[in-house]
Protein backbone atom coordinates (compact mmCIF):
# COMPACT_ATOMS: atom_id res chain seq x y z
CA UNK A 1 0.00 0.00 0.00
CA UNK A 2 1.87 3.01 -1.08
CA UNK A 3 1.42 6.66 1.45
CA UNK A 4 -0.22 9.21 -0.76
CA UNK A 5 -1.17 12.17 0.15
CA UNK A 6 -3.90 14.51 -1.18
CA UNK A 7 -2.69 18.12 -0.56
CA UNK A 8 -4.43 21.21 -2.11
CA UNK A 9 -2.00 23.21 -4.38
CA UNK A 10 -3.56 26.86 -5.01
CA UNK A 11 -3.79 27.71 -8.70
CA UNK A 12 -3.43 31.29 -9.73
CA UNK A 13 -6.27 32.59 -11.68
CA UNK A 14 -8.12 29.12 -11.07
CA UNK A 15 -11.78 29.84 -11.83
CA UNK A 16 -13.87 27.51 -9.81
CA UNK A 17 -17.94 26.48 -10.41
CA UNK A 18 -20.22 25.48 -8.09
CA UNK A 19 -23.57 24.67 -8.82
CA UNK A 20 -26.46 22.82 -7.64
CA UNK A 21 -24.32 21.85 -4.75
CA UNK A 22 -24.40 21.71 -0.88
CA UNK A 23 -21.72 22.83 1.21
CA UNK A 24 -22.78 23.33 4.83
CA UNK A 25 -20.23 23.57 7.57
CA UNK A 26 -17.49 24.00 5.48
CA UNK A 27 -14.35 26.27 6.27
CA UNK A 28 -12.54 29.03 4.00
CA UNK A 29 -9.89 30.19 5.04
CA UNK A 30 -6.66 32.38 3.05
CA UNK A 31 -9.19 32.83 0.36
CA UNK A 32 -9.32 34.84 -2.69
CA UNK A 33 -12.87 35.66 -4.01
CA UNK A 34 -12.34 38.90 -5.25
CA UNK A 35 -15.14 39.30 -8.82
CA UNK A 36 -16.59 35.99 -7.61
CA UNK A 37 -20.27 36.06 -8.05
CA UNK A 38 -22.87 34.33 -5.85
CA UNK A 39 -26.75 33.98 -6.78
CA UNK A 40 -28.78 31.91 -5.08
CA UNK A 41 -26.84 31.37 -2.20
CA UNK A 42 -27.78 30.32 1.38
CA UNK A 43 -25.16 31.58 3.48
CA UNK A 44 -27.40 31.37 6.91
CA UNK A 45 -25.40 31.80 10.75
CA UNK A 46 -22.23 32.11 7.94
CA UNK A 47 -19.84 33.94 9.77
CA UNK A 48 -17.37 36.40 8.23
CA UNK A 49 -13.98 37.83 9.75
CA UNK A 50 -11.31 40.11 8.70
CA UNK A 51 -12.88 40.01 5.25
CA UNK A 52 -12.38 42.82 2.56
CA UNK A 53 -15.90 43.23 0.55
CA UNK A 54 -14.17 46.85 -1.04
CA UNK A 55 -16.62 47.28 -3.49
CA UNK A 56 -19.07 44.88 -3.09
CA UNK A 57 -22.66 44.91 -4.12
CA UNK A 58 -25.13 43.15 -2.30
CA UNK A 59 -29.00 43.00 -3.89
CA UNK A 60 -32.09 41.22 -2.78
CA UNK A 61 -30.00 40.36 -0.19
CA UNK A 62 -32.05 39.05 3.73
CA UNK A 63 -29.83 39.96 6.49
CA UNK A 64 -32.68 39.33 9.10
CA UNK A 65 -31.30 38.99 12.41
CA UNK A 66 -27.70 39.50 11.47
CA UNK A 67 -24.92 41.27 13.46
CA UNK A 68 -22.15 44.25 12.08
CA UNK A 69 -19.52 44.86 14.70
CA UNK A 70 -16.59 46.53 13.96
CA UNK A 71 -17.32 47.22 10.27
CA UNK A 72 -15.76 50.18 8.16
CA UNK A 73 -18.46 51.29 5.47
CA UNK A 74 -17.63 54.56 4.69
CA UNK A 75 -18.44 55.66 1.11
CA UNK A 76 -21.65 53.24 1.14
CA UNK A 77 -24.75 53.28 0.26
CA UNK A 78 -28.26 51.85 1.82
CA UNK A 79 -30.75 52.61 -1.19
CA UNK A 80 -33.91 51.16 -0.65
CA UNK A 81 -32.78 48.94 2.36
CA UNK A 82 -35.49 48.04 5.35
CA UNK A 83 -33.71 48.78 8.54
CA UNK A 84 -36.63 48.34 10.51
CA UNK A 85 -36.22 46.80 14.13
CA UNK A 86 -32.30 47.93 13.54
CA UNK A 87 -30.09 48.74 16.06
CA UNK A 88 -27.00 50.89 15.49
CA UNK A 89 -24.66 51.37 18.43
CA UNK A 90 -21.25 52.64 18.82
CA UNK A 91 -21.02 53.67 15.11
CA UNK A 92 -19.09 56.64 13.01
CA UNK A 93 -21.89 58.28 10.93
CA UNK A 94 -20.17 61.30 10.07
CA UNK A 95 -21.09 62.87 6.76
CA UNK A 96 -24.29 60.79 6.14
CA UNK A 97 -26.74 61.27 4.22
CA UNK A 98 -30.03 60.21 4.97
CA UNK A 99 -32.98 60.75 1.83
CA UNK A 100 -36.38 59.61 1.62
CA UNK A 101 -35.95 57.35 4.76
CA UNK A 102 -39.48 56.37 6.83
CA UNK A 103 -37.46 56.77 10.43
CA UNK A 104 -40.95 56.68 12.23
CA UNK A 105 -40.72 55.57 15.87
CA UNK A 106 -36.89 55.52 15.96
CA UNK A 107 -35.04 56.91 18.48
CA UNK A 108 -31.50 58.98 18.80
CA UNK A 109 -29.75 57.53 21.81
CA UNK A 110 -26.64 59.29 23.35
CA UNK A 111 -25.90 60.49 20.26
CA UNK A 112 -23.76 63.58 18.88
CA UNK A 113 -25.82 65.40 16.26
CA UNK A 114 -23.48 68.59 15.89
CA UNK A 115 -24.16 70.31 12.78
CA UNK A 116 -26.86 68.16 11.68
CA UNK A 117 -28.91 69.81 9.13
CA UNK A 118 -32.84 68.50 8.89
CA UNK A 119 -34.49 70.45 5.29
CA UNK A 120 -37.96 69.57 4.30
CA UNK A 121 -38.63 66.74 6.35
CA UNK A 122 -41.97 65.59 8.33
CA UNK A 123 -41.48 66.38 12.00
CA UNK A 124 -44.49 65.57 13.70
CA UNK A 125 -44.57 64.33 17.11
CA UNK A 126 -40.14 64.57 17.06
CA UNK A 127 -39.12 65.16 21.01
CA UNK A 128 -35.69 66.44 21.37
CA UNK A 129 -35.32 65.72 25.61
CA UNK A 130 -38.88 65.90 25.91
CA UNK A 131 -39.48 68.75 24.04
CA UNK A 132 -41.87 68.73 20.95
CA UNK A 133 -39.77 70.12 18.52
CA UNK A 134 -42.83 71.24 16.38
CA UNK A 135 -44.73 73.11 18.91
CA UNK A 136 -41.35 74.75 19.69
CA UNK A 137 -41.14 75.66 15.54
CA UNK A 138 -44.15 77.22 15.67
CA UNK A 139 -43.67 78.97 19.02
CA UNK A 140 -40.76 80.47 17.18
CA UNK A 141 -42.51 81.16 13.66
CA UNK A 142 -45.41 83.22 15.86
CA UNK A 143 -42.41 85.29 17.64
CA UNK A 144 -41.24 86.28 14.39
Amino acid sequence: MSDVINTFEPAIDKKVEISYDSLPNSSFEDVNLGSATFENVNLKEATFSDVNMDNAKFDDVNMRGTNFTDIYMVDSKFLGVNLSNTRFGCSIMNNVEFKNPDLKNSQFIHCDLSNVEITDCKIDGLKINGIDICKLLEQHEKEQ
